[in-house]
């Protein structure tokens, strides 16, 4: 069988198919990088600051990766060999403690049993189009959540909060701009006046619609959907896709979450007026998606 093509080397290994989990915040993107991770031979970071500076850098200006596709694709890929490196800094198995300089950046004893690679850091969506141009054999997973129960976990997440501060919601120079879900002239001119809870439903709003443009772009062999609801209960069977779609050996056992999954979470944690402000921005990537009904549908599209 032939290999696929590789363009980087990482602690001495040829990156081949790399994994790229995605979704809205708070969509469980963690839950399954967690799986991906614990099985053999795979490294799956989230939020290395080289990898984070990026992404954010494409995320709040998306026409930075249309202007300078060859440099952007050159950004992610020096993230990236700086992000999976293993050494005795870096690597989670090594033991903590003084290093002799020599080998401070030297691989680890554990880099050599790491053959696949992966990541899964915050807002990673926002940089899907530029991460297939930088890895043309990339696959990715994406996570589709109620976006009621994402805004419902936004509103308690105080970093997640911090990008609605003005000095950061600056929106003079994108359009449109899909970090913050506005899409055009309308939106922009709403969005100062909008509640917490709509500006949260609006990013939930602009992740999923992106969602669905990837897709369109991207044939099955290169990308599963998950949606969150259907992981607890049947962690057997999305184990066992998993493994089919990255070929990792996923355990079931890893995907079994130590707490409550706040499926339907929203419905004590928002008030009326929040679900009402959630609904109007949202309502029809929540009908589309089969969470318009008080119960949420099983079935992914």
């Amino acid at each position: 069988m032939k290999q696929p093509p590789y363009i980087l080397i990482v602690n001495g290994t040829k990156v081949r198919r790399p994994v790229f989990v995605l979704g809205a915040p708070h969509s469980g993107v963690q839950l399954v990088a967690r799986a991906l991770g614990k099985a053999p031979g795979f490294h799956v970071g989230a939020g290395h600051k080289a990898v984070q500076d990026a992404a954010y850098a494409l995320a709040r200006r998306p026409s930075i990766a249309e202007e300078r596709a060859s440099g952007t694709s050159d950004l992610l890929r020096a993230a990236y060999a700086e992000a999976w490196q293993l050494t005795p800094h870096t690597c989670p198995y090594c033991p903590e403690g003084p290093v002799p300089a020599r080998e401070a950046s030297a691989p680890c004893r554990h880099a050599g049993d790491v053959d696949r690679f992966g990541d899964a850091s915050p807002d990673l969506i926002y940089s899907a189009a530029a991460l297939q141009r930088a890895f043309e054999d990339a696959v990715f997973v994406q996570i589709i959540r109620d976006g009621r129960d994402v805004a419902a976990s936004m509103l308690g997440d105080e970093q997640a909060l911090s990008w609605f501060r003005p000095a950061l919601s600056t929106l003079d120079h994108e359009m449109p701009n899909p970090f913050f879900g506005i899409e055009d002239e309308k939106d922009r001119a709403q969005y100062p006046r909008l509640s917490t809870a709509a500006k949260c439903a609006m990013r939930w709003r602009g992740a999923v619609r992106l969602s669905a443009r990837l897709r369109g772009s991207l044939g099955s062999d290169r990308l599963m959907t998950l949606r969150y609801e259907d992981l607890f209960g049947s962690e057997a069977a999305t184990a066992e896709q998993l493994r089919t779609f990255t070929g990792a050996r996923v355990s079931a056992v890893e995907l079994v979450r130590r707490d409550s999954p706040g499926i339907g979470a929203w419905r004590s944690r928002l008030s009326a007026d929040q679900r009402e402000d959630v609904r109007t921005v949202a309502g029809a990537e929540l009908k589309r998606l089969g969470y318009a009904d008080t119960k949420a549908k099983s079935k992914t599209r």
